[in-house]
């Protein structure tokens, strides 16, 4: 005759769950927040393919030529503690803290170890009742239960149920040029071609003699010019887009006042852009800079972009976002000295055009070329070709399991202007039907439509600490 089963006392909750898909900044971030405030009985599954937690794509390399596009003063993973990882930097390094740390840019390598640090003193500090689970795995499908949660399976046969899921799923990988010639297709389809610009294998297998062409000239060609350069690559580098520019560096700012009112947000394109100008220009005039105006105006993105109607966003990202982007998402310093020096000597060169065509040739691959302006047609010699140009935001294009499980039951649907995943303004996933989920909620760069920028750390820990209280919120109410 068996025991009989031991008596749970009346005023314990039972034991909630939320499974976190990812284990990138934002999944180890929020982990990092529910440990921290968790009141009742928590378990919190931490999954993720890769066999480091917290370093994600942002973080994974090992290159200190790599080094953050914030300075360390911004880098705090805690909205309400700015000086955390200016201490952690310190401590690291036995330093005393200075106004000069501040203003370093750090590596992202060390980035990765602080965010693996944060979450393990979370985890070491949590109270008995929260408990982390870390999973190592993919996740390839999401269902809905009969009881109102949510079944994960996994590509390994495993499965969980979990009563709220948070979606930190990244970025993916840019799509191929839309080129339709049989012989482009048959280079984008070899290792000549490399698609993914964060595969560091493949990278580092690149000829050091092998004339590369980079498509795209943002941040990401920044940092492949880098490794490239780093491992010793003598080949020249041409990169290739529509407009040609180059991301602009980092200088000295000054805190200004915004010159936006909180009430009275601009609700066109040609308003925002036309404050913007005069409060660059008197910037500029007062000794503070340019850049100071950009800066100012970061803290109000959010309120301005959901002001902004339909039509003025999709105009924006049709005229405006390249010449946002190169001001706004900045080079640190000694990587834009570098990147000045590889373009001196003629090793790295920048183009502007429209790329219509590839093929093989007998001594190479030959890129067909459409000049900005369509005045005329050039071509490009090359060895190797990377693809540079932006990460893939259409989800109705994007291959991931997981996502085509949300989008095939109708559980998730992509926004109208293709930056991620259709969302409320609190993370809810919105489903085909226009309903947002009660258990679903989506962070960083897939739930960017309701706010336009959110993959910069800043914008990113405050959503996971907000998220974190919603969701224990929902599990204590």
């Amino acid at each position: 005759m068996s025991s009989p089963a031991p008596c749970r006392p009346a005023d314990v909750s039972p034991e909630q769950t939320i499974a976190i898909v990812g284990g990138g900044f934002s999944g180890c971030l929020l982990a990092t927040h529910l440990l921290r405030a968790a009141q009742r009985p928590l378990a919190i599954h931490l999954i993720e393919a890769r066999d480091r937690r917290g370093v994600g794509v942002a973080y994974a390399t090992q290159n200190n030529a790599h080094v953050l596009n914030v300075r360390a003063q911004n880098m705090s993973a805690f909205p309400d503690d700015a000086g955390h990882f200016l201490r952690w930097l310190s401590a690291r390094s036995g330093a005393e803290e200075t106004p000069q740390r501040g203003q370093s840019f750090a590596t992202r390598a060390e980035y990765g170890a602080y965010i693996q640090d944060v979450l393990g003193q979370a985890r070491a500090a949590a109270p008995s009742h929260a408990r982390l689970i870390e999973r190592r795995g993919e996740v390839v499908e999401l269902t809905p239960t009969d009881g109102g949660a949510a079944r994960l399976r996994l590509a390994d046969g495993g499965d969980l149920t979990a009563d709220s899921v948070a979606l930190c799923i990244g970025n993916f990988p840019p799509l191929p040029p839309g080129l339709t010639s049989a012989t482009a297709k048959q280079v984008l389809a070899s290792d000549r071609f490399l698609g993914d610009p964060w595969d560091n294998e493949a990278l580092a297998a690149v000829d050091r003699d092998a004339r590369v062409v980079i498509l795209g000239t943002g941040l990401t060609m920044v940092d492949i010019a880098l490794l490239l350069l780093n491992q010793g690559h003598r080949g020249a580098i041409t990169t290739l887009s529509r407009r040609g520019f180059l991301p602009h560096r980092h200088a000295e700012t000054r805190p200004i006042d915004a010159f936006l009112h909180p009430d009275r947000m601009p609700r066109t394109v040609l308003d925002v852009l036309i404050a913007l100008r005069a409060a660059a220009r008197r910037a500029d005039e007062a000794g503070d800079g340019w850049r100071s105006a950009f800066d100012a105006l970061r803290p109000h993105h959010h309120r301005l972009w959901a002001g902004l109607p339909l039509d003025e966003r999709r105009r924006f990202l049709r005229h405006a976002r390249p010449f946002w982007d190169i001001h706004r998402h900045r080079m640190a310093p000694a990587v834009a000295d570098r990147i000045d020096v590889a373009r001196a000597s003629g090793q790295l060169t920048v183009q502007a055009g429209r790329l219509t065509d590839i093929a093989a040739r007998a001594d190479g691959l030959e890129l067909s070329v459409l000049a900005r302006g369509g005045a005329r047609r050039t071509t490009l010699q090359g060895d190797v070709v990377i693809n540079a140009i932006g990460t893939n935001c259409d989800y109705d294009r994007v291959r991931h399991p997981l996502v085509r499980s949300l989008l095939d039951q109708g559980l998730a649907r992509p926004d109208p202007l293709r930056l991620g995943l259709d969302v409320t303004a609190t993370g809810a996933l919105i489903g085909a039907n226009g309903v947002a989920s009660a258990r679903v909620v989506a962070l960083g760069p897939v739930s960017k439509a309701p706010f336009w920028e959110m993959v910069a750390v800043p914008e990113l820990r405050l959503q996971c600490f907000e998220t974190a209280k919603r969701l224990l919120d929902g599990l204590e109410g």
